[in-house]
């Protein structure tokens, strides 16, 4: 099934659990199958779903050629099978309905299985599971010195999945047997049937998907990308893999998932700096230096700005400690700019393991060291910033020590943002030096004061106007390609 299918079945609120039926091999307990598979190997997709099958209805549509003309041992199979478990319908014209996207006058066979589990013959009619190959009871502990870490977890979950299975299978025989000996004296009146072999199924798929979960988030943790991501891009990832923890985990599925984060990685970066740029200038605009956005042949120029080079300050509810969402923000930011250095992060905080790698004091450690943060008022120096903390006003005051990495964020985000041109040929040099020079055009603006809240950005965008044309800045021509660009 490709990508794009998979979306839309998501899109509409199903399950996702393989992409490839023929080489499915989760062991989840399914009530009924309904398919339409490729008619060139329609024989081999019902053989494999009716074997999935424990207790439940199957539904499908061959060639009828298929069941008219049994000339293999697959096709003499899926026959016997309907005289014992079912029946066929031959219909043509089936797909000649005008609805149908793809018309084609071929007869075709409709095909109704069902299996139904004995309990009281027998417990663990199709319940046999998987051989998992190289492991057994008496040698657990060779498991985790396998060297293969994707096989390994595979074959752990695999033996999961069997404990789980014959844990319920005795479950069901422990309850049949109780059943012969009768009901309790109290529950004498109850009128209800015991035995229920949907029980069973339930029970199974509710642990199934719980080991699932379990297996799915290990190679997660394995991959330590959790190390590396800020707490917002982690619950990105967490919301995402919801769907990735339905999928069966076999090997493919595995490596798939692993491609697929990697593949990401770019894309989870650049939302990182996002996420920190917004934390710095959502909370007030005098952390903010504004420029005109650029974008090509756009009339309505959108007011940009940038994180201000100087000092910025941010808010901290201290009433009680600080708190713990606004340490991991600290973090972050730890984690954001040591990725714009080119360095992985570390910080030698509390949750630190390793002693032999190269740390630095970040913003994290910093507010981690006590229940009431830092010493207030008093200058500390972390790896990127210097800062003070201000307990009674709740603010943090953060000067950059880096302004090369400010400097790196403001253009990759106002690039990501499209308020800059990601060729620099493609603006003027009146347009860069307006950019340079965004910090002191701000503070030169005059802003209207208001008496709640904050100022429109019409009224802060006529005065970065006013302050531009007083600075001697023609945005008339600002604007205009230049004339390298437009050779090129």
């Amino acid at each position: 099934m490709d990508l794009n299918n998979q979306a839309i079945l998501r899109s509409k609120g199903l399950n996702v659990i393989d992409s490839d039926f023929l080489t499915y091999d989760g062991a989840g307990m399914f009530s009924h199958i309904i398919m339409n598979p490729p008619f060139s190997s329609g024989d081999e997709h019902l053989i494999k779903a009716f074997n999935l099958l424990i207790d439940g209805e199957l539904v499908a549509i061959l060639n009828a050629e298929t069941i008219r003309n049994p000339y293999t041992s697959k096709r003499k199979l899926i026959c016997k099978w309907i005289e014992e478990y079912g029946s066929v319908e031959f219909i043509t014209e089936a797909f000649l309905d005008p609805d149908t996207q793809r018309k084609t006058p071929v007869e075709v066979a409709l095909i109704w299985l069902k299996k139904t589990i004995d309990i009281k013959s027998n417990f663990t009619n199709g319940l046999e599971f998987e051989h998992v190959a190289d492991l057994d009871y008496q040698d657990k502990n060779s498991i985790a010195l396998r060297q293969n870490t994707i096989s390994n977890a595979v074959a752990v979950f695999n033996a999961a999945v069997q404990a789980l299975k014959t844990a319920e299978i005795a479950r069901e025989e422990a309850d049949y047997y109780a059943r012969l000996l009768g009901r309790p004296l109290n529950e004498l009146h109850r009128t209800s049937q015991d035995g229920d072999p949907v029980a069973i199924q339930e029970r199974f798929n509710k642990g199934y998907d719980d080991l699932k979960k379990r297996s799915w988030t290990n190679v997660l943790h394995s991959t330590e990308f959790g190390k590396y991501l800020s707490s917002k891009a982690y619950q990105r990832l967490v919301t995402e893999f919801e769907d990735i923890a339905k999928l069966s985990f076999t090997e493919s599925n595995i490596r798939s998932f692993l491609i697929g984060l990697v593949n990401s990685q770019g894309e989870m970066n650049i939302q990182m700096l996002l996420d920190c740029f917004d934390e710095i200038t959502k909370y007030r605009p005098d952390n903010r230096a504004y420029y005109k956005g650029w974008k090509s042949n756009e009339k309505h120029r959108e007011l940009a700005y940038r994180v201000k080079m100087t000092r910025f300050i941010l808010p901290v509810r201290n009433y009680h400690g600080i708190p713990w969402e606004f340490k991991k923000q600290m973090q972050d930011f730890d984690k954001v700019f040591a990725m714009l250095d080119g360095k992985l992060h570390c910080d030698n905080g509390a949750d630190h393991e390793s002693k032999a790698c190269l740390c630095f004091k970040g913003l994290y450690s910093l507010f981690d060291a006590g229940y009431h943060g830092p010493a207030t008022s008093v200058r500390h120096t972390t790896e990127y910033f210097d800062v003070r903390f201000y307990a009674q006003a709740g603010t943090l005051h953060i000067y950059p020590r880096r302004k090369d990495l400010i400097a790196r964020l403001n253009r990759l985000v106002g690039q990501e943002r499209q308020w800059l041109p990601h060729d620099d040929k493609a603006a003027t040099k009146d347009f860069w030096k307006h950019y340079e020079m965004a910090e002191k055009i701000t503070d030169a603006m005059v802003i209207p004061h208001v008496q709640f809240g904050t100022p429109s950005d019409d009224r802060i965008n006529d005065a970065h106007t006013q302050a531009c044309t007083a600075a001697g800045y023609d945005l008339s021509s600002m604007f205009q390609l230049s004339a390298m660009s437009e050779a090129a």
